[in-house]
Protein backbone atom coordinates (compact mmCIF):
# COMPACT_ATOMS: atom_id res chain seq x y z
CA UNK A 1 0.00 0.00 0.00
CA UNK A 2 2.94 2.26 0.63
CA UNK A 3 4.60 2.31 -2.94
CA UNK A 4 1.04 2.78 -4.41
CA UNK A 5 0.66 5.63 -2.14
CA UNK A 6 4.38 6.37 -2.67
CA UNK A 7 3.84 6.01 -6.75
CA UNK A 8 0.68 8.33 -6.68
CA UNK A 9 2.50 11.10 -4.85
CA UNK A 10 5.27 10.78 -7.88
CA UNK A 11 3.16 10.85 -10.37
CA UNK A 12 1.13 14.11 -9.43
CA UNK A 13 4.47 16.06 -9.00
CA UNK A 14 5.47 14.88 -11.75
CA UNK A 15 1.97 15.81 -13.55
CA UNK A 16 2.62 19.16 -11.43
CA UNK A 17 6.04 20.33 -12.82
CA UNK A 18 4.33 20.12 -16.68
CA UNK A 19 1.82 22.92 -16.24
CA UNK A 20 3.26 26.00 -16.07
CA UNK A 21 1.58 29.06 -15.45
CA UNK A 22 2.98 31.70 -18.27
CA UNK A 23 2.12 35.65 -17.61
CA UNK A 24 0.24 37.49 -19.99
CA UNK A 25 1.99 40.96 -20.56
CA UNK A 26 -0.73 43.23 -20.80
CA UNK A 27 0.01 46.84 -22.36
CA UNK A 28 -2.42 49.97 -22.07
CA UNK A 29 -4.15 51.67 -24.70
CA UNK A 30 -2.77 55.43 -24.55
CA UNK A 31 -5.19 58.38 -24.06
CA UNK A 32 -3.05 61.15 -24.94
CA UNK A 33 -5.56 63.41 -22.41
CA UNK A 34 -4.42 61.55 -19.26
CA UNK A 35 -1.13 61.30 -17.22
CA UNK A 36 -2.29 59.50 -14.70
CA UNK A 37 -0.85 55.91 -13.84
CA UNK A 38 -3.40 53.52 -13.19
CA UNK A 39 -2.54 49.55 -11.57
CA UNK A 40 -2.58 47.36 -15.43
CA UNK A 41 -4.48 44.15 -14.09
CA UNK A 42 -2.38 40.88 -14.62
CA UNK A 43 -3.31 37.82 -16.43
CA UNK A 44 -1.78 34.53 -16.87
CA UNK A 45 -2.32 31.34 -18.89
CA UNK A 46 -1.85 28.08 -17.83
CA UNK A 47 -2.19 25.60 -20.71
CA UNK A 48 -5.69 26.71 -21.62
CA UNK A 49 -6.99 28.57 -18.21
CA UNK A 50 -6.77 32.25 -18.55
CA UNK A 51 -6.80 34.04 -14.92
CA UNK A 52 -7.37 37.52 -14.61
CA UNK A 53 -7.19 39.93 -11.46
CA UNK A 54 -7.71 42.89 -11.09
CA UNK A 55 -6.80 45.21 -8.06
CA UNK A 56 -10.72 45.14 -6.93
CA UNK A 57 -13.76 44.25 -8.27
CA UNK A 58 -14.65 45.62 -11.25
CA UNK A 59 -16.86 45.98 -14.57
CA UNK A 60 -14.95 44.91 -17.61
CA UNK A 61 -15.54 42.85 -20.69
CA UNK A 62 -12.92 40.49 -21.46
CA UNK A 63 -12.40 39.28 -25.12
CA UNK A 64 -10.10 36.92 -26.53
CA UNK A 65 -9.31 37.69 -30.26
CA UNK A 66 -8.20 34.64 -32.69
CA UNK A 67 -4.57 35.49 -34.47
CA UNK A 68 -7.11 37.34 -37.79
CA UNK A 69 -8.74 39.46 -35.21
CA UNK A 70 -11.95 37.79 -34.49
CA UNK A 71 -13.86 37.61 -30.90
CA UNK A 72 -13.36 33.72 -30.16
CA UNK A 73 -14.84 34.59 -26.91
CA UNK A 74 -16.17 37.11 -24.81
CA UNK A 75 -17.41 37.96 -20.87
CA UNK A 76 -17.81 40.43 -19.08
CA UNK A 77 -17.01 40.26 -14.97
CA UNK A 78 -17.50 42.09 -12.16
CA UNK A 79 -15.14 40.69 -9.57
CA UNK A 80 -11.46 41.00 -8.93
CA UNK A 81 -10.58 37.57 -9.95
CA UNK A 82 -11.14 35.81 -13.11
CA UNK A 83 -10.83 32.21 -14.33
CA UNK A 84 -12.04 31.04 -17.81
CA UNK A 85 -11.55 27.69 -19.34
CA UNK A 86 -10.35 28.32 -22.90
CA UNK A 87 -9.72 24.19 -23.96
CA UNK A 88 -12.73 24.67 -26.42
CA UNK A 89 -10.61 27.36 -28.35
CA UNK A 90 -7.53 24.83 -29.46
CA UNK A 91 -4.00 25.50 -29.64
CA UNK A 92 -3.12 28.55 -31.58
CA UNK A 93 -1.75 32.22 -30.66
CA UNK A 94 -4.48 34.79 -28.96
CA UNK A 95 -4.54 38.30 -27.81
CA UNK A 96 -6.55 39.23 -24.42
CA UNK A 97 -8.33 42.61 -24.34
CA UNK A 98 -9.70 44.08 -21.60
CA UNK A 99 -11.86 46.89 -21.28
CA UNK A 100 -12.25 48.19 -17.98
CA UNK A 101 -14.36 51.84 -18.43
CA UNK A 102 -12.68 54.39 -20.61
CA UNK A 103 -9.52 51.47 -20.43
CA UNK A 104 -8.34 49.07 -23.16
CA UNK A 105 -5.27 46.49 -21.69
CA UNK A 106 -4.08 43.67 -24.26
CA UNK A 107 -1.45 41.37 -24.66
CA UNK A 108 -0.92 37.97 -26.61
CA UNK A 109 -0.51 34.70 -25.19
CA UNK A 110 -0.79 31.12 -26.66
CA UNK A 111 -2.25 28.07 -26.00
CA UNK A 112 -0.56 24.94 -26.11
CA UNK A 113 -2.10 21.39 -24.85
Amino acid sequence: MKKVIMIAAMLCCAISGFAEEKPIELSKEKDPHKRSEVLLPTASIDGSILSINFIEDTDAWVYVLSSIGEIAYSTSQTTQQTIIDLQSLGDGVYRLRIVQGNEIYEGDFSIEE
